[in-house]
């Protein structure tokens, strides 16, 4: 009798994977390919040495944000490596146990993410993905930031306020139009503690951070994917078991934020 195989199929890990294995770019290329993608990329950026500088933890925890050296690493990639699908987006519908917000005296509910199709940052507020593959074709570098592990929820400003002011960097080194976009984890925070002006609505468009599953990106594969070309281990995640309950694996997670960046042509700057 073969031996059955104790593998459980239903799970995000895989699901993501499917996913991937399942769009264009999920398929095009090897992995000596990206890794040559990247070097180009990387020549690129060691052209502009104040970018390269900002590309560096140690410059990130200069920032005069409180919290920001809960910041682990900073990376990129090119943006041709970046998938965005609709079907990601979809996975917000998954229902799982949603603690009360800090504070609020309440009992966790078994629910999909209750900012789908309220906070202003989720879907159904984000492009479709075809929008986000233009504008990801607009750009060259596709700037990640990673949390190192932390187990807390509430007054994380830090993560949105380390973000735009990156975003104000790169700007400052290569004008408003060098960053098309910038992407983070969860619903935007920016405004907090102030709540969200919700069903599309935003007080700071221009620093608004939806996630980056809100716009389709499958963030372990874009974490594998930095892995690869970097030879950082550390990128890669772990999903997260049983959330919410005594037997949680693993107890602390990480978070990643990014910005798609267009850099000046050759004889531009």
């Amino acid at each position: 009798m073969n031996k059955v195989s104790k593998q459980i199929n239903y799970c995000i890990d895989n699901i993501e994977r499917s996913i991937v294995a399942d769009t264009p770019i999920g398929t095009k290329y090897s992995a000596a390919q990206k890794k040559k993608l990247y070097r180009e990329k990387e020549k690129l950026v060691n052209t502009f040495p104040a970018l390269k500088k900002l590309l560096n933890i140690k410059t990130i925890h200069q920032f005069p944000v409180e919290g920001v050296k809960n910041f682990g690493r900073i990376g990129f990639l090119p943006t041709a490596l970046v998938i965005s699908d609709d079907r990601i987006k979809d996975m917000c519908q998954n229902q799982w146990w949603v603690p009360p917000m800090p504070g609020v005296k309440a009992a966790k509910k078994f629910m999909r993410c209750p900012g789908l199709g309220h906070h202003s940052s989720c879907p159904y507020f984000t492009p479709p993905a075809e929008k986000v593959r233009e504008m990801l074709d607009k750009a060259d570098i596709f700037i990640v930031l990673q949390s190192t592990l932390f187990n807390y929820f509430g007054g994380v400003t830090w993560q949105w306020n380390t973000i735009n002011t990156l975003r104000e960097k790169i700007e400052a080194l290569f004008g408003k139009k060098a960053v098309l976009r910038q992407f983070g984890a969860g619903p935007c925070q920016y405004c907090y503690p102030e709540p969200c002006l919700t069903m599309g609505k935003c007080r700071h468009p221009e620093k608004q951070v939806p996630a980056l599953e809100a716009m389709g990106v499958p963030v372990a594969q874009l974490c594998r994917d930095l892995s690869l070309v970097t030879g950082d281990k550390s990128w890669e995640i772990k999903w997260i078991k049983h959330w919410g309950f005594p037997n949680q694996t693993p107890k602390k997670w990480k978070v990643n934020f990014a910005l798609a960046v267009k850099l000046p042509k050759a004889g531009s700057r």
